[in-house]
């Protein structure tokens, strides 16, 4: 018996030696490992971005935005800004917040903020679940480990799997992507949105209907608010720059008609009520472009990407003429 009991202790104890071991090996290896995304956007940052600057922020889905077109149409307005899109596939409002210090650095004026469904999907994310307020919350763990400094890797314990998945696919990108491909870009001040020359050609009107071979809805799990990781980073994203004298503008970017049909009305009211939430928590409106565009010929594909050409410079003006009803209140 006395054998036995030493015995499931001595597993034990290896058990818990090699997942010390394990995970000091993970957080070596990560922490020397250069986050590309996170020091691509340290290298834009610490360039003198000179005057009174507005910056655009979202996933892919604000890749047709023109900022210099946005710029002109607030200049005919008699208001001089420098527009920069600062959108990046894939991006997220816990991605901005892991660069928030840079952004606030710079001072902009305002922060234009493009959301979607894709925004919210909370596939492979941890749920967060929102205690009471009459609760006193114990201490998360990744709140005690997310104060440890590492070199390269920011963010890292806060989120180890994206930032996993960002560092490697980062890697990844640097490795294989062409150089030329990396000095063009769709507009001037769009740092980090590669040109893609198929992007700037609509698809073909039978592809996109229903049945057709871009018309698979690819759709994920959108948690409630309360649960929703993204959704409480871009609530602390808004308080953050707020507290700074940053203006926040927040609108929906524009889906094809087909795509939004196919989204589950579930997920429509969980959407829905997140923006009702901003509406009430930041007193302003949020603008709503999700359903304005869905029949017009402008989609390269069913999901959420807008071509960009001349044929699409309604999108920018539109921006445009947000950032104006801010700056004329």
């Amino acid at each position: 018996m006395i054998k036995s009991v030493n015995s499931v202790r001595k597993t034990t104890f290896s058990i818990f030696i090699a997942f010390v071991f394990s995970v000091s090996i993970f957080l070596f290896i990560m922490s020397i490992t250069p986050d590309y995304k996170y020091l691509e956007h340290k290298e834009f940052y610490s360039q003198d971005l000179t005057g009174e600057k507005i910056f655009i922020f979202g996933s892919s889905q604000i890749y047709a935005l023109n900022p210099v077109d946005i710029s002109s149409h607030l200049l005919k307005q008699g208001h001089d800004y420098t527009v920069y899109n600062l959108g990046q596939g894939s991006s997220d409002a816990e991605e901005q917040l892991r660069t928030i210090d840079f952004v606030i650095s710079q001072e902009p004026k305002i922060v234009v903020y493009g959301i979607a469904y894709q925004t919210f999907y909370s596939h492979g994310r941890t749920i967060v679940e929102t205690p009471p307020e009459s609760l006193i919350s114990p201490p998360k763990l990744s709140d005690l480990l997310s104060i440890i400094s590492l070199p390269y890797n920011t963010g890292l314990l806060d989120n180890p799997k994206f930032a996993t998945i960002n560092t490697f696919n980062h890697f990844y990108q640097k490795q294989t992507r062409n150089f030329q491909e990396e000095l063009e870009h769709p507009y001037l001040n769009t740092p980090f949105f590669v040109r893609t020359p198929n992007a700037e050609i609509p698809a073909e009107q039978k592809d996109l209907e229903k049945d057709g071979k871009l018309a698979n809805y690819k759709g994920n799990e959108i948690y409630p608010m309360n649960k929703n990781r993204t959704y409480s980073a871009l609530k602390e994203l808004t308080h953050i720059l707020n507290d700074h004298n940053i203006e926040v503008i927040i609108f929906t970017t524009p889906h094809l008609k087909n795509w939004l049909e196919q989204v589950p009305v579930q997920q429509k009211e969980i959407f829905n009520s997140m923006l009702d939430d901003l509406e009430k928590e930041f007193n302003f409106e949020v603008f709503r472009l999700h359903d304005k565009y869905d029949v017009m010929d402008i989609w390269i594909d069913n999901d959420h990407h807008i071509a960009h050409s001349e044929k699409t410079d309604f999108y920018s003006e539109e921006v445009a003429k947000m950032i104006l009803t801010r700056i004329d209140e």
